[in-house]
């Protein structure tokens, strides 16, 4: 296999592996997931893959693909048992070519499931501090060739991703429960530090990328580094909505020209803008000068606004509108979204700001419109939506000119 094929392979496998972090809040959607893509990228007839049961000291089949994968499920496995035990116990690698000459080879499952395993491929799972996750398996290449060492490279990339996100998804779901008990501010600010864990994953492939670099051929790398670029900034945001959620803070007050600083916050998303061919229109007030806000804080409350209405809205007919309006006799000053996009009903509209609540999917994580109601209400000022399904959405703020002498807004 020439070098060039041998990297497009393992960008391709980043690329599609990229989709692990977006499963965090579903274990069972995430270990599906894991399967799959363990059976497309090898290119391989089934896949298995089995988590260690610390307490039992064994292995249970939690997800298995193929014609007849759920008939495995119920077997469990010792450590050092089967070419899958012997893969956990000593935590590294194993090839074989040829499971009907291998001692190792427990025969059992094939007799269960009435598939006839030829090759095997077996990747530890391990996690932080070395830990066993569990055990990832794929079996027999389409094209009836054993698996080789440019496959087990592509499992280790896989297996790696894997492990950290299952462990996260854990820690997410356990804490998720915990909340109901401790509340949901502490819990994300535990969630926070432990989805940080998951930037780790993504090292493996800033350092391939970095490393093909130097390689003037790559035409690629490009695409390879866009993809890393875009889950490391979808954790950060994702991190920041949780500190900014979980934290009881008073704004760092600073006097700033709000028509400038709303351009300069919506011009990072230039790129996007241009790349969906959307329409964004300005309609700022010049009776408004300096006010007084937390830039870190608004700029969250900006940022989430308009990734909303982009999310909305269609790709060359999408339109964005943005406006200020100084309201002088109470001091005050609005900023309005509003975008052409699908709307939210009238059931959903009343959830919009409950912690957790997305109507986005796997895509979502419920944390951005109530990180912007909080940080509106530190300001002491108020958010107000209009929308309808079809006919796109308006979110209005009114804030204070300087909300040191303003009363809190309830």
């Amino acid at each position: 296999m020439k070098r060039n094929d041998i990297y497009l392979r393992k960008f391709r496998t980043l690329q599609r592996i990229s989709v692990f972090i977006s499963s965090i809040h579903n274990l069972h959607q995430l270990l599906d997931l894991i399967m799959k893509e363990s059976k497309n990228i090898l290119n391989a007839e089934a896949s298995s893959l089995l988590l260690y049961d610390r307490e039992k000291k064994e292995l249970f089949f939690e997800v298995a693909t193929g014609k007849r994968g759920s008939s495995v499920k119920t077997i469990k496995l010792k450590l050092g048992q089967g070419i899958a035990g012997v893969c956990a116990k000593e935590k590294r690698v194993i090839n074989v070519k040829d499971a009907s000459k291998d001692r190792r080879f427990f025969s059992y499952a094939d007799e269960k499931s009435h598939f006839k395993t030829k090759s095997i491929l077996a990747v530890p799972l391990t996690g932080k501090k070395g830990k066993l996750v569990g055990v990832l398996e794929v079996l027999n290449r389409r094209d009836g060739k054993p698996f080789d060492k440019k496959d087990e490279e592509l499992m280790n990339i896989i297996a790696g991703q894997a492990a950290i996100t299952i462990e996260n998804a854990r820690l997410y779901l356990e804490n998720i429960k915990n909340a109901r008990m401790a509340g949901v501010g502490e819990t994300m600010l535990s969630l926070s530090h432990d989805i940080k864990n998951i930037l780790n994953g993504l090292v493996g492939g800033v350092s391939l990328i970095e490393e093909t670099m130097a390689t003037p051929s790559e035409e690629y790398v490009r695409e390879g580094w866009s993809i890393v670029k875009q889950n490391v900034n979808r954790i950060s945001e994702l991190i920041l909505d949780m500190l900014n959620y979980s934290s009881k803070k008073k704004p760092l007050l600073q006097d700033v020209n709000l028509n400038s600083f709303i351009k300069d916050v919506i011009n990072v998303y230039n790129e996007k803008v241009k790349e969906k061919k959307i329409n964004v229109e300005y309609e700022l007030d010049s009776r408004i000068g300096d006010v007084k806000i937390d830039t870190n804080g608004m700029q969250r409350v900006l940022l989430n606004l308009f990734t909303n209405a982009c999310e909305a809205v269609s790709e060359g007919v999408g339109l964005i509108k943005i406006s200020t309006e100084m309201v002088n006799s109470e001091k005050m000053y609005l900023v309005k979204i509003s975008d052409n996009g699908t709307g939210i009903s009238q059931e959903n509209l009343k959830k919009i700001f409950d912690v957790f609540y997305t109507t986005k999917g796997h895509k979502g994580t419920g944390l951005g419109l109530p990180v912007v109601k909080k940080i509106v209400m530190e300001h002491k000022g108020s958010i107000d939506v209009i929308s309808a399904p079809g006919k796109g959405t308006t979110f209005t703020l009114k804030l204070p000119l300087n909300p040191e002498n303003a009363r809190k807004k309830k």
